[in-house]
Protein backbone atom coordinates (compact mmCIF):
# COMPACT_ATOMS: atom_id res chain seq x y z
CA UNK A 1 0.00 0.00 0.00
CA UNK A 2 1.44 3.34 -1.08
CA UNK A 3 2.20 5.83 1.69
CA UNK A 4 -0.11 8.85 1.80
CA UNK A 5 1.63 12.10 0.85
CA UNK A 6 0.68 14.86 3.29
CA UNK A 7 0.32 18.40 1.99
CA UNK A 8 3.08 19.62 4.32
CA UNK A 9 5.49 16.96 3.04
CA UNK A 10 4.54 17.85 -0.55
CA UNK A 11 5.40 21.52 0.05
CA UNK A 12 8.68 20.60 1.72
CA UNK A 13 9.70 18.19 -1.06
CA UNK A 14 9.13 20.89 -3.68
CA UNK A 15 12.14 22.70 -2.20
CA UNK A 16 14.39 19.63 -1.98
CA UNK A 17 16.48 17.92 -4.69
CA UNK A 18 15.07 14.57 -5.82
CA UNK A 19 17.64 12.43 -3.97
CA UNK A 20 16.92 14.22 -0.68
CA UNK A 21 13.14 14.18 -0.76
CA UNK A 22 11.24 12.93 2.28
CA UNK A 23 9.08 9.80 2.33
CA UNK A 24 8.08 9.63 6.00
CA UNK A 25 7.74 11.74 9.14
CA UNK A 26 10.52 14.29 9.71
CA UNK A 27 11.46 16.76 12.42
CA UNK A 28 13.90 19.64 12.77
CA UNK A 29 16.78 17.37 13.76
CA UNK A 30 16.30 15.04 10.76
CA UNK A 31 16.06 17.95 8.33
CA UNK A 32 19.24 19.50 9.75
CA UNK A 33 21.07 16.19 9.32
CA UNK A 34 19.98 16.01 5.67
CA UNK A 35 21.14 19.57 5.05
CA UNK A 36 24.54 18.88 6.65
CA UNK A 37 25.03 15.87 4.36
CA UNK A 38 24.02 17.93 1.34
CA UNK A 39 26.46 20.71 2.30
CA UNK A 40 29.34 18.21 2.24
CA UNK A 41 28.27 16.42 -0.93
CA UNK A 42 27.21 19.40 -3.06
CA UNK A 43 27.80 22.88 -1.58
CA UNK A 44 26.07 24.67 -4.47
CA UNK A 45 22.94 22.52 -4.22
CA UNK A 46 22.95 23.20 -0.48
CA UNK A 47 22.97 26.97 -0.98
CA UNK A 48 20.07 26.79 -3.44
CA UNK A 49 18.06 24.39 -1.25
CA UNK A 50 18.48 26.46 1.93
CA UNK A 51 17.33 29.57 0.06
CA UNK A 52 14.27 27.71 -1.27
CA UNK A 53 13.39 26.33 2.18
CA UNK A 54 13.65 29.78 3.76
CA UNK A 55 11.45 31.27 1.07
CA UNK A 56 8.86 28.55 1.54
CA UNK A 57 8.97 29.00 5.33
CA UNK A 58 8.44 32.76 4.99
CA UNK A 59 5.45 32.17 2.71
CA UNK A 60 3.78 29.70 5.09
CA UNK A 61 4.45 31.87 8.15
CA UNK A 62 2.86 34.84 6.39
CA UNK A 63 -0.14 33.11 4.79
CA UNK A 64 -0.95 30.35 7.26
CA UNK A 65 0.87 30.63 10.59
CA UNK A 66 -0.04 28.32 13.45
CA UNK A 67 -3.07 28.87 15.62
CA UNK A 68 -3.01 27.82 19.27
CA UNK A 69 -6.34 27.51 21.08
CA UNK A 70 -7.53 26.50 24.53
CA UNK A 71 -7.99 22.93 23.31
CA UNK A 72 -4.22 22.69 22.88
CA UNK A 73 -3.61 23.17 26.60
CA UNK A 74 -6.70 21.42 27.99
CA UNK A 75 -5.57 18.52 30.23
CA UNK A 76 -6.84 15.02 29.42
CA UNK A 77 -7.91 14.21 32.98
CA UNK A 78 -9.13 10.65 32.51
CA UNK A 79 -6.09 9.57 30.54
CA UNK A 80 -3.74 11.16 33.06
CA UNK A 81 -5.55 9.71 36.09
CA UNK A 82 -5.38 6.19 34.64
CA UNK A 83 -1.62 6.53 34.33
CA UNK A 84 -1.14 7.94 37.82
CA UNK A 85 -3.49 5.64 39.78
CA UNK A 86 -1.05 2.71 40.21
CA UNK A 87 1.79 5.12 41.08
CA UNK A 88 -0.28 6.68 43.90
CA UNK A 89 -0.52 3.26 45.54
CA UNK A 90 3.21 2.63 45.08
CA UNK A 91 4.03 6.03 46.56
CA UNK A 92 1.89 5.43 49.65
CA UNK A 93 3.57 2.06 50.17
CA UNK A 94 7.12 3.44 49.75
CA UNK A 95 9.21 3.27 52.92
CA UNK A 96 12.18 5.45 51.89
CA UNK A 97 12.84 8.75 50.13
CA UNK A 98 14.81 6.93 47.44
CA UNK A 99 11.79 4.80 46.51
CA UNK A 100 9.55 7.90 46.53
CA UNK A 101 12.01 9.64 44.21
CA UNK A 102 11.90 6.67 41.85
CA UNK A 103 8.09 6.85 41.79
CA UNK A 104 8.23 10.57 41.01
CA UNK A 105 10.69 10.01 38.15
CA UNK A 106 8.48 7.24 36.76
CA UNK A 107 5.49 9.62 36.97
CA UNK A 108 7.28 12.20 34.85
CA UNK A 109 8.32 9.54 32.34
CA UNK A 110 4.69 8.41 31.92
CA UNK A 111 3.45 11.98 31.60
CA UNK A 112 6.07 12.75 28.94
CA UNK A 113 5.00 9.72 26.92
CA UNK A 114 1.34 10.66 27.32
CA UNK A 115 1.76 14.21 26.05
CA UNK A 116 3.13 12.91 22.72
CA UNK A 117 -0.44 12.02 21.67
CA UNK A 118 -2.21 15.10 23.06
CA UNK A 119 -4.60 16.49 20.38
CA UNK A 120 -3.89 19.88 18.83
CA UNK A 121 -1.38 21.95 16.89
CA UNK A 122 0.89 22.52 19.88
CA UNK A 123 1.76 18.80 20.02
CA UNK A 124 2.87 18.89 16.38
CA UNK A 125 4.92 22.00 17.04
CA UNK A 126 6.77 20.38 19.96
CA UNK A 127 7.30 17.01 18.22
CA UNK A 128 8.65 18.71 15.09
CA UNK A 129 11.24 20.61 17.13
CA UNK A 130 9.94 23.98 15.96
CA UNK A 131 9.25 25.39 19.45
CA UNK A 132 9.25 24.14 23.03
CA UNK A 133 10.15 20.73 24.36
CA UNK A 134 8.20 17.77 25.80
CA UNK A 135 8.98 18.66 29.43
CA UNK A 136 7.62 22.21 29.04
CA UNK A 137 4.54 20.92 27.24
CA UNK A 138 3.92 18.22 29.85
CA UNK A 139 4.11 20.83 32.63
CA UNK A 140 1.44 22.82 30.81
CA UNK A 141 -1.12 20.16 29.89
CA UNK A 142 -0.37 16.86 31.60
CA UNK A 143 1.55 17.17 34.86
CA UNK A 144 4.96 17.88 36.35
CA UNK A 145 5.74 14.45 37.77
CA UNK A 146 8.29 15.81 40.22
CA UNK A 147 10.01 18.96 41.42
CA UNK A 148 13.70 19.56 42.09
CA UNK A 149 15.37 20.73 45.26
CA UNK A 150 17.91 23.58 45.55
CA UNK A 151 20.76 21.23 44.58
CA UNK A 152 18.98 19.97 41.48
CA UNK A 153 18.02 16.60 42.97
CA UNK A 154 14.58 15.00 42.83
CA UNK A 155 12.19 15.67 45.72
CA UNK A 156 10.46 12.57 47.12
CA UNK A 157 7.06 13.94 46.10
CA UNK A 158 4.83 13.16 43.10
CA UNK A 159 3.09 16.08 41.37
CA UNK A 160 0.18 14.93 39.21
CA UNK A 161 -1.44 18.17 38.12
CA UNK A 162 -0.37 20.58 35.37
CA UNK A 163 -0.11 24.34 35.39
CA UNK A 164 -3.22 24.50 33.17
CA UNK A 165 -5.47 23.15 35.93
CA UNK A 166 -3.47 24.60 38.83
CA UNK A 167 -1.35 22.97 41.50
CA UNK A 168 -2.55 21.87 44.91
CA UNK A 169 -1.15 23.94 47.83
CA UNK A 170 1.14 21.03 48.81
CA UNK A 171 2.42 20.74 45.22
CA UNK A 172 2.92 24.50 45.01
CA UNK A 173 4.97 24.40 48.22
CA UNK A 174 7.07 21.52 46.85
CA UNK A 175 7.97 23.53 43.73
CA UNK A 176 9.10 26.72 45.53
CA UNK A 177 12.80 25.75 45.61
CA UNK A 178 12.73 24.86 41.93
CA UNK A 179 10.94 28.10 41.05
CA UNK A 180 13.52 30.23 42.88
CA UNK A 181 16.41 28.36 41.25
CA UNK A 182 14.78 28.78 37.83
CA UNK A 183 14.57 32.55 38.31
CA UNK A 184 18.26 32.65 39.24
CA UNK A 185 19.20 30.48 36.25
CA UNK A 186 17.27 32.77 33.91
CA UNK A 187 19.21 35.81 35.14
CA UNK A 188 22.56 34.00 34.91
CA UNK A 189 21.82 32.33 31.57
CA UNK A 190 23.66 35.09 29.70
CA UNK A 191 26.48 36.00 32.07
CA UNK A 192 27.79 32.47 32.73
CA UNK A 193 28.00 31.37 29.07
CA UNK A 194 29.66 34.71 28.27
CA UNK A 195 32.28 34.12 30.94
CA UNK A 196 32.96 30.58 29.70
CA UNK A 197 33.22 31.84 26.12
CA UNK A 198 35.97 34.29 27.09
CA UNK A 199 37.89 31.55 28.89
CA UNK A 200 37.64 29.16 25.96
CA UNK A 201 38.76 31.76 23.43
CA UNK A 202 41.66 32.86 25.65
CA UNK A 203 42.84 29.26 25.97
CA UNK A 204 42.46 28.32 22.30
CA UNK A 205 43.49 31.57 20.58
CA UNK A 206 46.80 30.22 19.25
CA UNK A 207 45.34 27.23 17.40
CA UNK A 208 45.95 28.52 13.89
CA UNK A 209 46.34 26.43 10.74
CA UNK A 210 50.03 26.93 9.94
CA UNK A 211 51.15 24.24 7.48
CA UNK A 212 49.93 21.59 5.07
CA UNK A 213 51.14 18.40 6.76
CA UNK A 214 52.94 17.90 10.08
CA UNK A 215 53.79 14.32 9.08
CA UNK A 216 51.96 12.66 11.96
CA UNK A 217 51.09 8.96 11.67
CA UNK A 218 48.97 9.12 14.81
CA UNK A 219 45.33 10.06 15.37
CA UNK A 220 42.13 8.88 17.02
CA UNK A 221 40.25 5.64 16.41
CA UNK A 222 36.68 6.08 15.19
CA UNK A 223 33.95 3.80 13.93
CA UNK A 224 34.52 3.80 10.16
CA UNK A 225 30.80 4.32 9.51
CA UNK A 226 30.53 7.22 11.98
CA UNK A 227 29.64 10.70 10.63
CA UNK A 228 32.57 11.98 12.74
CA UNK A 229 35.00 10.22 10.37
CA UNK A 230 33.84 12.17 7.31
CA UNK A 231 36.12 14.99 6.04
CA UNK A 232 39.13 13.49 7.84
CA UNK A 233 42.29 11.86 6.53
CA UNK A 234 43.33 8.29 7.30
CA UNK A 235 46.31 8.31 9.69
CA UNK A 236 47.97 5.04 8.61
CA UNK A 237 47.60 2.36 5.96
CA UNK A 238 44.61 0.11 6.72
CA UNK A 239 44.46 -2.85 4.34
CA UNK A 240 44.13 -1.41 0.82
CA UNK A 241 43.29 2.05 2.25
CA UNK A 242 46.39 4.23 2.14
CA UNK A 243 47.48 6.85 4.64
CA UNK A 244 46.11 10.36 3.97
CA UNK A 245 43.09 9.00 2.08
CA UNK A 246 40.27 11.50 2.56
CA UNK A 247 37.08 9.94 3.99
CA UNK A 248 34.00 11.22 2.15
CA UNK A 249 30.30 10.23 2.13
CA UNK A 250 31.01 8.47 -1.18
CA UNK A 251 33.92 6.23 -0.14
CA UNK A 252 32.90 5.76 3.52
CA UNK A 253 30.70 2.68 2.86
CA UNK A 254 33.61 1.00 1.02
CA UNK A 255 36.02 1.79 3.87
CA UNK A 256 33.54 0.40 6.40
CA UNK A 257 33.68 -2.96 4.61
CA UNK A 258 37.47 -3.01 5.00
CA UNK A 259 37.53 -2.28 8.74
CA UNK A 260 34.97 -1.52 11.45
CA UNK A 261 37.27 1.05 13.04
CA UNK A 262 39.88 3.30 11.51
CA UNK A 263 42.65 5.59 12.77
CA UNK A 264 42.00 9.10 11.47
CA UNK A 265 44.13 12.19 11.82
CA UNK A 266 43.06 14.62 14.51
CA UNK A 267 43.96 18.14 15.64
CA UNK A 268 44.35 16.60 19.11
CA UNK A 269 47.39 14.58 17.95
CA UNK A 270 48.81 17.08 15.45
CA UNK A 271 52.62 17.30 15.64
CA UNK A 272 53.02 20.75 14.09
CA UNK A 273 55.61 22.84 15.98
CA UNK A 274 53.10 25.71 16.05
CA UNK A 275 49.36 25.55 15.58
CA UNK A 276 47.59 22.85 13.58
CA UNK A 277 48.25 21.41 10.13
CA UNK A 278 45.66 21.13 7.37
CA UNK A 279 45.75 17.33 7.24
CA UNK A 280 45.14 16.86 10.97
CA UNK A 281 42.34 19.45 10.99
CA UNK A 282 40.59 17.93 7.95
CA UNK A 283 38.13 19.75 5.71
CA UNK A 284 35.96 22.70 6.67
CA UNK A 285 32.16 22.95 6.54
CA UNK A 286 32.33 23.65 2.78
CA UNK A 287 34.37 20.55 2.08
CA UNK A 288 37.59 22.50 1.48
CA UNK A 289 40.97 22.35 3.28
CA UNK A 290 41.30 25.01 5.98
CA UNK A 291 43.42 27.79 4.52
CA UNK A 292 46.58 28.76 6.36
CA UNK A 293 45.95 31.51 8.86
CA UNK A 294 42.45 30.37 9.83
CA UNK A 295 42.10 30.37 13.63
CA UNK A 296 40.30 27.07 14.13
CA UNK A 297 40.71 27.38 17.89
CA UNK A 298 38.63 30.56 18.17
CA UNK A 299 36.04 29.12 15.78
CA UNK A 300 35.77 25.97 17.91
CA UNK A 301 35.46 28.05 21.10
CA UNK A 302 32.64 30.08 19.56
CA UNK A 303 30.88 26.94 18.30
CA UNK A 304 30.97 25.39 21.79
CA UNK A 305 29.96 28.64 23.52
CA UNK A 306 26.91 29.45 21.42
CA UNK A 307 24.70 26.57 22.73
CA UNK A 308 25.65 27.21 26.39
CA UNK A 309 23.00 29.91 26.84
CA UNK A 310 20.31 27.46 25.78
CA UNK A 311 21.81 24.83 28.10
CA UNK A 312 21.38 27.24 31.01
CA UNK A 313 17.76 27.93 30.08
CA UNK A 314 17.00 24.25 29.49
CA UNK A 315 18.12 23.50 33.04
CA UNK A 316 14.81 24.98 34.21
CA UNK A 317 12.79 22.37 32.34
CA UNK A 318 15.04 19.32 32.25
CA UNK A 319 13.92 16.02 33.70
CA UNK A 320 16.90 14.06 34.99
CA UNK A 321 16.74 10.49 36.15
CA UNK A 322 18.14 9.45 39.50
CA UNK A 323 20.79 7.00 38.33
CA UNK A 324 22.04 8.98 35.32
CA UNK A 325 23.03 11.91 37.56
CA UNK A 326 25.75 9.74 39.10
CA UNK A 327 27.25 8.65 35.81
CA UNK A 328 26.82 11.60 33.46
CA UNK A 329 27.40 15.34 33.28
CA UNK A 330 24.50 17.60 32.33
CA UNK A 331 24.07 21.07 30.88
CA UNK A 332 26.24 24.10 31.54
CA UNK A 333 27.10 22.94 35.07
CA UNK A 334 28.44 19.66 33.70
CA UNK A 335 30.41 21.47 30.99
CA UNK A 336 32.03 23.74 33.56
CA UNK A 337 32.79 20.79 35.84
CA UNK A 338 34.71 18.97 33.09
CA UNK A 339 36.75 21.94 31.82
CA UNK A 340 37.46 23.43 35.27
CA UNK A 341 37.93 20.18 37.30
CA UNK A 342 37.15 21.84 40.67
CA UNK A 343 38.30 20.28 43.93
CA UNK A 344 34.67 19.76 44.96
CA UNK A 345 33.80 17.48 42.04
CA UNK A 346 30.18 16.30 42.20
CA UNK A 347 29.66 12.51 42.08
CA UNK A 348 33.38 11.88 41.54
CA UNK A 349 34.27 8.30 40.68
CA UNK A 350 37.22 6.67 42.46
CA UNK A 351 40.14 5.60 40.24
CA UNK A 352 42.87 3.06 40.99
CA UNK A 353 46.19 4.66 41.98
CA UNK A 354 48.23 1.64 40.88
CA UNK A 355 48.19 -1.64 38.99
CA UNK A 356 47.38 -4.72 41.01
CA UNK A 357 44.81 -7.11 42.43
CA UNK A 358 41.98 -6.06 44.73
CA UNK A 359 42.89 -7.69 48.04
CA UNK A 360 39.66 -6.88 49.86
CA UNK A 361 36.69 -4.52 50.07
CA UNK A 362 35.42 -3.38 53.46
CA UNK A 363 32.79 -0.98 54.77
CA UNK A 364 34.09 2.41 55.91
CA UNK A 365 33.07 3.66 59.41
CA UNK A 366 31.89 7.01 57.95
CA UNK A 367 29.83 5.28 55.25
CA UNK A 368 30.88 4.05 51.85
CA UNK A 369 33.63 1.48 51.24
CA UNK A 370 37.39 1.00 51.25
CA UNK A 371 38.94 -0.86 48.30
CA UNK A 372 42.42 -2.24 49.02
CA UNK A 373 44.92 -2.56 46.15
CA UNK A 374 48.32 -3.58 47.42
CA UNK A 375 49.19 -1.19 50.25
CA UNK A 376 46.85 1.53 48.94
CA UNK A 377 43.39 2.06 50.37
CA UNK A 378 40.83 3.71 48.04
CA UNK A 379 37.72 5.35 49.50
CA UNK A 380 34.34 5.01 47.75
CA UNK A 381 31.80 7.67 48.75
CA UNK A 382 28.38 6.65 50.12
CA UNK A 383 25.73 6.37 47.43
CA UNK A 384 28.21 5.36 44.71
CA UNK A 385 28.11 1.66 43.93
CA UNK A 386 31.17 -0.51 43.38
CA UNK A 387 32.24 -1.52 39.87
CA UNK A 388 34.82 -4.09 41.04
CA UNK A 389 34.98 -7.04 43.44
CA UNK A 390 37.64 -8.76 45.52
CA UNK A 391 40.13 -10.66 43.38
CA UNK A 392 39.75 -8.44 40.29
CA UNK A 393 42.93 -7.26 38.59
CA UNK A 394 42.98 -3.55 37.75
CA UNK A 395 45.32 -1.15 36.01
CA UNK A 396 46.37 2.30 37.18
CA UNK A 397 43.51 4.73 36.44
CA UNK A 398 40.78 2.07 36.12
CA UNK A 399 37.37 3.06 37.49
CA UNK A 400 36.53 1.41 40.82
CA UNK A 401 33.13 2.96 41.54
CA UNK A 402 30.09 4.52 39.95
CA UNK A 403 30.25 8.24 39.31
CA UNK A 404 32.04 10.66 36.99
CA UNK A 405 35.83 10.34 36.54
CA UNK A 406 37.63 13.62 37.30
CA UNK A 407 39.50 14.66 34.12
CA UNK A 408 42.74 15.79 35.78
CA UNK A 409 42.91 12.48 37.68
CA UNK A 410 42.43 10.56 34.42
CA UNK A 411 45.35 12.52 32.91
CA UNK A 412 47.59 11.93 35.93
CA UNK A 413 46.84 8.21 36.18
CA UNK A 414 46.14 7.15 32.57
CA UNK A 415 48.23 9.67 30.65
CA UNK A 416 47.68 12.62 28.35
CA UNK A 417 46.13 10.72 25.44
CA UNK A 418 43.55 8.89 27.56
CA UNK A 419 42.69 12.11 29.37
CA UNK A 420 42.12 13.93 26.11
CA UNK A 421 39.93 11.12 24.76
CA UNK A 422 37.89 11.12 27.97
CA UNK A 423 37.24 14.88 27.74
CA UNK A 424 36.29 14.68 24.06
CA UNK A 425 33.87 11.78 24.52
CA UNK A 426 32.29 13.25 27.66
CA UNK A 427 31.68 16.71 26.20
CA UNK A 428 30.56 15.36 22.83
CA UNK A 429 27.95 13.21 24.58
CA UNK A 430 26.93 16.12 26.81
CA UNK A 431 26.13 18.30 23.79
CA UNK A 432 24.34 15.42 22.06
CA UNK A 433 22.21 14.98 25.16
CA UNK A 434 21.14 18.61 24.79
CA UNK A 435 20.28 18.12 21.09
CA UNK A 436 23.49 19.77 19.78
CA UNK A 437 25.60 17.37 17.71
CA UNK A 438 28.70 19.53 17.24
CA UNK A 439 31.67 18.53 15.13
CA UNK A 440 33.84 16.30 17.31
CA UNK A 441 36.96 18.20 16.21
CA UNK A 442 35.86 21.23 18.26
CA UNK A 443 36.24 19.17 21.42
CA UNK A 444 39.53 17.68 20.21
CA UNK A 445 40.96 21.19 19.89
CA UNK A 446 39.73 22.03 23.40
CA UNK A 447 41.27 18.84 24.81
CA UNK A 448 44.60 19.65 23.16
CA UNK A 449 44.69 23.13 24.72
CA UNK A 450 43.51 22.00 28.19
CA UNK A 451 45.83 19.00 28.43
CA UNK A 452 49.11 20.28 27.08
CA UNK A 453 51.45 20.45 30.09
CA UNK A 454 53.73 18.13 32.05
CA UNK A 455 55.42 18.48 35.44
CA UNK A 456 59.09 17.46 35.59
CA UNK A 457 59.75 15.04 38.47
CA UNK A 458 63.39 14.18 37.69
CA UNK A 459 65.76 14.93 34.80
CA UNK A 460 69.11 13.08 34.65
CA UNK A 461 70.36 15.43 31.91
CA UNK A 462 69.52 18.61 33.91
CA UNK A 463 67.80 20.08 30.87
CA UNK A 464 64.77 20.89 33.03
CA UNK A 465 64.50 21.84 36.69
CA UNK A 466 62.66 19.51 39.04
CA UNK A 467 59.13 20.82 39.60
CA UNK A 468 58.98 22.81 36.34
CA UNK A 469 55.67 22.74 34.45
CA UNK A 470 56.48 22.80 30.74
CA UNK A 471 54.51 22.60 27.52
CA UNK A 472 54.03 19.16 26.01
CA UNK A 473 55.53 20.31 22.70
CA UNK A 474 58.69 21.35 24.56
CA UNK A 475 59.00 17.87 26.07
CA UNK A 476 58.26 16.16 22.77
CA UNK A 477 60.93 18.22 20.99
CA UNK A 478 63.52 17.36 23.65
CA UNK A 479 62.69 13.64 23.53
CA UNK A 480 62.75 13.64 19.73
CA UNK A 481 66.40 14.69 19.76
CA UNK A 482 67.52 11.43 21.40
CA UNK A 483 65.17 8.70 20.14
CA UNK A 484 66.23 5.09 19.58
CA UNK A 485 64.33 2.25 17.90
CA UNK A 486 64.07 -1.03 19.87
CA UNK A 487 61.82 -4.14 19.86
CA UNK A 488 58.60 -3.67 21.80
CA UNK A 489 59.27 -6.63 24.12
CA UNK A 490 62.54 -5.00 25.26
CA UNK A 491 60.98 -1.60 26.05
CA UNK A 492 59.64 -2.29 29.55
CA UNK A 493 60.60 0.60 31.87
CA UNK A 494 61.75 2.85 29.00
CA UNK A 495 60.19 6.18 27.96
CA UNK A 496 58.26 6.60 24.71
CA UNK A 497 60.05 8.98 22.35
CA UNK A 498 56.92 9.69 20.27
CA UNK A 499 53.16 9.20 20.38
CA UNK A 500 51.56 5.82 19.80
CA UNK A 501 47.76 5.91 19.73
CA UNK A 502 46.61 7.22 23.14
CA UNK A 503 50.09 6.99 24.66
CA UNK A 504 51.91 10.34 24.59
CA UNK A 505 55.64 10.91 24.26
CA UNK A 506 57.14 10.79 27.75
CA UNK A 507 54.95 7.86 28.85
CA UNK A 508 56.75 5.14 30.82
CA UNK A 509 56.41 1.76 29.10
CA UNK A 510 54.53 -0.59 31.45
CA UNK A 511 53.07 -4.07 30.86
CA UNK A 512 49.62 -2.57 30.02
CA UNK A 513 51.26 -0.22 27.47
CA UNK A 514 53.08 -3.15 25.83
CA UNK A 515 49.86 -5.17 25.81
CA UNK A 516 47.90 -2.37 24.10
CA UNK A 517 50.58 -1.64 21.49
CA UNK A 518 51.01 -5.32 20.70
CA UNK A 519 47.26 -5.55 20.12
CA UNK A 520 47.63 -2.80 17.49
CA UNK A 521 50.31 -4.81 15.67
CA UNK A 522 53.29 -2.69 16.75
CA UNK A 523 56.57 -4.64 17.00
CA UNK A 524 59.20 -1.88 17.33
CA UNK A 525 58.93 1.46 19.10
CA UNK A 526 60.98 4.62 19.49
CA UNK A 527 62.20 5.25 23.03
CA UNK A 528 64.13 8.17 24.55
CA UNK A 529 67.11 6.99 26.69
CA UNK A 530 67.86 8.99 29.87
CA UNK A 531 64.60 10.86 29.44
CA UNK A 532 63.19 13.07 32.20
CA UNK A 533 60.54 11.53 34.44
CA UNK A 534 57.36 13.57 34.06
CA UNK A 535 53.81 13.67 35.36
CA UNK A 536 51.10 14.65 32.88
CA UNK A 537 48.85 17.41 34.18
CA UNK A 538 45.61 19.14 33.24
CA UNK A 539 45.03 22.82 33.94
CA UNK A 540 41.56 24.30 34.34
CA UNK A 541 40.17 26.48 31.56
CA UNK A 542 40.83 29.49 33.81
CA UNK A 543 44.52 28.67 34.22
CA UNK A 544 45.42 27.45 30.72
CA UNK A 545 45.88 30.99 29.29
CA UNK A 546 48.05 31.91 32.31
CA UNK A 547 50.48 29.15 31.33
CA UNK A 548 51.21 30.57 27.88
CA UNK A 549 54.92 31.02 27.19
CA UNK A 550 54.36 34.44 25.54
CA UNK A 551 53.88 37.11 28.23
CA UNK A 552 51.93 39.44 25.94
CA UNK A 553 49.54 36.64 24.97
CA UNK A 554 48.77 36.27 28.70
CA UNK A 555 47.56 39.89 28.74
CA UNK A 556 44.29 38.80 27.09
CA UNK A 557 43.21 36.94 30.22
CA UNK A 558 43.47 37.32 34.01
CA UNK A 559 46.25 37.90 36.52
CA UNK A 560 47.92 40.67 34.52
CA UNK A 561 50.15 42.07 37.28
CA UNK A 562 51.73 38.72 38.29
CA UNK A 563 52.20 37.87 34.61
CA UNK A 564 54.04 41.13 33.84
CA UNK A 565 56.22 40.78 36.96
CA UNK A 566 57.08 37.19 36.02
CA UNK A 567 58.02 38.28 32.50
CA UNK A 568 60.23 41.06 33.85
CA UNK A 569 61.97 38.82 36.40
CA UNK A 570 62.76 36.08 33.88
CA UNK A 571 63.41 38.26 30.82
CA UNK A 572 60.63 36.86 28.66
CA UNK A 573 60.28 38.03 25.05
CA UNK A 574 56.99 38.31 23.14
CA UNK A 575 56.77 36.88 19.61
CA UNK A 576 55.00 39.48 17.49
CA UNK A 577 55.31 37.15 14.49
CA UNK A 578 53.98 34.11 16.36
CA UNK A 579 50.59 32.43 16.06
CA UNK A 580 48.84 34.16 18.97
CA UNK A 581 46.81 37.19 17.81
CA UNK A 582 47.30 39.44 20.87
CA UNK A 583 51.01 40.31 20.36
CA UNK A 584 50.22 40.99 16.70
CA UNK A 585 47.29 43.24 17.66
CA UNK A 586 49.45 45.07 20.20
CA UNK A 587 52.27 45.72 17.74
CA UNK A 588 49.88 46.37 14.87
CA UNK A 589 52.24 47.59 12.16
CA UNK A 590 52.77 44.26 10.37
CA UNK A 591 49.47 42.60 11.27
CA UNK A 592 48.42 40.08 8.64
CA UNK A 593 51.83 39.92 6.96
CA UNK A 594 53.34 36.99 8.82
CA UNK A 595 54.64 33.82 7.19
CA UNK A 596 52.88 30.44 7.13
CA UNK A 597 49.54 31.86 8.24
CA UNK A 598 50.95 33.64 11.28
CA UNK A 599 49.53 36.97 12.33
Amino acid sequence: MAQVETFGRFLLNESLPTQHRITGPINKKDLKSRMNSMAREDPQAYVNTISNLKRRGDELATLEGLSIGLDDITPEYRKRDRLMAPLRKTLRAATSDKKRQQVAVEAQSRLLNSVQTHPGSLTLQVKSGARGNPVQYSNMVSGLGYARDAQGGVLPWMIERSYAEGLKPSDYWATTNQSMMDVIKTYTAISEPGELSKKLIAGMADMVVTEEDCGSHNGVKLNTASPDAIDRYVAKDTGPVKRNTLITPINQPKLAKVSKSILVRSPMTCEAADGICQRCQGLDEKGKPHVRGINVGVRAAQAMSEPLTQFALNAKHGGRTLESDKHQVHGIAGFRQIIETPKQFINKATLANQDGKIAKIESAPQGGNFVHIGKDKHYISPGLGLKVKSGDTVERGDILSEGIPKPDEVVRLKGLGNGRLYMVNTLHNLYKGQGKDLDRRHFELLAKSSMNHVRVLEDPTNTFIKGDVIGYNTLRKELGSRIKNIPLQEALGETLGKEYYQFAAGTRVTPPVIKNLRKEGIKDILIAPRAPTVEFTMKSATNVPKMHEDWMARMAHQGLKPSVLRAAHTGEISKIHGIHPVPAYAYGVEFGQGESGRY
